[in-house]
């Protein structure tokens, strides 16, 4: 039941416009006891200029004129508008539910895309984003699924009391009769109840696996082209859509085999009452009169109440089978919004206003899986205003070291300080306010250059926006773009070149006022011109920003004040450029090496003869 409490909670503010529904329901179901009944009075009492001593007679005639004509008029407008109420109430009724399934579902898709955010890296690479989409899209209904039924239940439920009481009250064997056909009603609710809810249940699923599929087609489309595979991409994208429209068919067949039983069932119980009732009109009205018998009005107020029991025992017999529908929906919300953060604010958090603060790693150390460590021991001291470099090659642990300056993941074992501060006792936001990262692979917006430069900082003025891609050596191409910074770029940034993405990626990282600036492989899609600007930046920013590089780039790190070689997830050297090739270790073998600069060997070697040993002692 926590469920179903939880889920009704998501309306726990709306408890007005509940109230207004449940008298608008209140208003729905006397009309539709009282609507038969100005036709009834009129054949009846009207008609045959015998009133019957019947109560509703009796009500409806003691506000009608003494005249016939005056009675027939007052009838028809009666029931002219007893049917108006009925269509306004309704209107109302629709109008208060549209209102609480938005208010509701907004609620559900805030929290969820909340929780979305806040869940870690390791979550979302897990999970298709797909899936994420079609929670937030359609699964996000639930709660309104189940508050519906709820509701429509318990009215079904007074509406079937309320009309069963009165046909007693008129006829007891003509209401059993009536309630012949309730148990093929009920069996046909349950039984294709149950296959619609398995068929839907199955296109749900497969929709969500049809809504990942796209999105991961259409992200795949650029590798496909490369490798001439939009045959096989089609085939697999053609494949999905077959399923999609194979399970939407066996769900339509049930759902269109429904109320083809439903309205033969109908049919069968008014031939029933039809036949029956006509019999006890006769009996009652020409064999053998009698006060108080069966009439053409009340047999046609029990034709009507017998149409009216449908929807009624529907509702009931559904409640399960329609109810686990939105419950399996919105267990699929919950089990979201349940998932355990890898990343928590500590109770308490210490605040870290944005400084220029001393960041040591301390013997950090970091696994995915518990038994397979990534880092081990790690150990370093980046001091204010720094130039430093992590370098290494692929696979020792550089990209996943960013994660834990970011605290996109927490050290399994060791801490990550600020100024002293293990980062997990500090404010998150104050943590991350304190980096800007620019990735290898920096996502762009599908916004102006203005926009996507200021996402960091939006308050910025169009000064320091210019500044920052000067500073990044976008300005250039920026200009020469007909709109220049008012350029609208597509999704992803696809209408310009790698480099030119990356040196947005870098203005807006400049245009933060976070201390560190953090570049993962920045110099990988620029050319050697570009490159050199953009050391050139760095170079010019060291004092005022801490500045981490990773990279495999070994022409980037020379300026840089602190070189950290990892290997194998560890730090095996520490140093200055010269400093290191004076130790001709792991870092003079990556300058020498195969896989090094084009011109490593001959750097390497002239530095070798520049700090040769003199015959004095000197070097020479």
């Amino acid at each position: 039941m926590s469920v179903y409490r939880r889920a009704l909670g998501y309306f726990a503010a709306d408890r007005v416009w509940i109230a207004a529904l449940v008298a608008l329901i209140g208003v729905s179901i006397c009309v539709g006891l009282f609507e038969a009944w100005p036709l009834a009075v009129l054949i009846d009492s009207v008609l045959t200029g015998q009133p019957k001593g019947d109560r509703v007679h009796s009500l409806f005639l003691s506000i009608l004129p003494a005249d016939t004509v005056g009675q027939v008029v007052g009838l028809v407008l009666m029931g002219m508008g007893l049917h108006i109420i009925g269509y306004l109430a309704w209107f109302g009724r629709m109008m208060i539910n549209y209102h609480l399934n938005y208010r509701g579902t907004t609620r559900v898709r805030h929290d969820l895309f909340r929780k979305l955010q806040h869940l870690g890296v390791t979550y979302h690479r897990s999970h298709p984003q797909g899936d994420a989409i079609y929670r937030l899209t359609t699964d996000a209904f639930g709660p309104w699924g189940i508050m519906d039924t709820v509701i429509g239940t318990s009215v079904a439920a007074v509406t079937l009391t309320v009309m069963t009481a009165i046909l007693l009250s008129r006829n007891v064997s003509l209401t059993f009769a009536a309630f012949t056909v309730a148990p093929f009603m009920i069996w046909s609710n349950w039984r294709f109840g149950v296959r619609i809810h398995e068929r839907a249940l199955a296109s749900k699923q497969v929709d969500a696996d049809l809504t990942s599929s796209i999105q991961q087609a259409m992200v795949r489309v650029p590798l496909a082209q490369t490798y001439q595979r939009e045959a096989y991409e089609f085939r697999r994208f053609r494949g999905a859509v077959a399923r999609s429209v194979r399970a939407l068919l066996r769900l339509n067949i049930q759902e269109q085999l429904y109320p083809l039983a439903r309205d033969s069932v109908l049919a069968v119980g008014g031939a029933i009452i039809l036949g029956y009732g006509g019999y006890l009109v006769y009996r009652d009205q020409f064999v053998s009169p009698v006060e108080g018998g069966m009439t053409v009005g009340l047999l046609i107020v029990f034709m009507d109440y017998v149409r009216k029991l449908w929807e009624p025992l529907k509702w009931l017999t559904e409640f399960v089978v329609k109810v686990r529908i939105f419950e399996a929906a919105t267990r699929r919300v919950f089990r979201i919004l349940d998932t355990p953060e890898a990343i928590t604010e500590a109770p308490g958090a210490a605040s870290l206003p944005i400084a220029s603060r001393t960041l040591v790693l301390d013997r950090v150390g970091f696994a995915y899986r518990p038994g397979y460590p990534i880092l081990h021991d790690l150990c370093a001291t980046i001091r204010p205003g720094e130039m430093v470099a992590f370098v290494g090659p692929s696979g020792t642990g550089k990209s996943t070291l960013l994660a834990l300056m970011l605290r996109l993941y927490d050290p399994t074992t060791g801490a990550v300080r600020l100024d002293g501060v293990d980062l997990r006792a500090a404010r998150l936001m104050d943590t991350r306010g304190h980096m800007a990262l620019v990735a290898q692979d920096s996502l762009m917006l599908p916004a102006t250059i203005t926009a996507n430069i200021a996402y960091g900082r939006p308050g910025a003025s169009r000064y320091e926006i210019e500044r920052a891609a000067e500073l990044a050596g976008a300005a250039a191409f920026i200009d020469d773009l007909p709109e220049g910074y008012e350029t609208v770029l597509t999704e992803g940034g696809q209408n310009l070149s790698g480099g030119q993405r990356q040196r947005l990626a870098i203005a807006r990282a400049l245009l933060t006022r976070a201390p560190f600036l953090i570049l993962d492989e920045p110099t990988s899609a620029l050319d050697p011109h570009h490159e050199q600007l953009l050391l050139e930046t760095l170079r010019s920013l060291r004092g005022g920003r801490t500045i981490v590089l990773v990279t495999h780039r070994l022409e980037s790190v020379v300026a840089c004040d602190q070189v950290f070689v990892m290997d194998a997830g560890r730090v095996v050297e520490r140093g200055t450029h010269h400093e290191l090739l004076e130790r001709n270790g792991h870092y003079a073998r990556m300058w020498s090496g195969a896989s090094g600069p084009p011109d490593a060997r001959v750097e390497l070697e002239g530095w070798r003869l520049r700090h040769r040993p003199r015959r004095d002692g000197r070097e020479g």
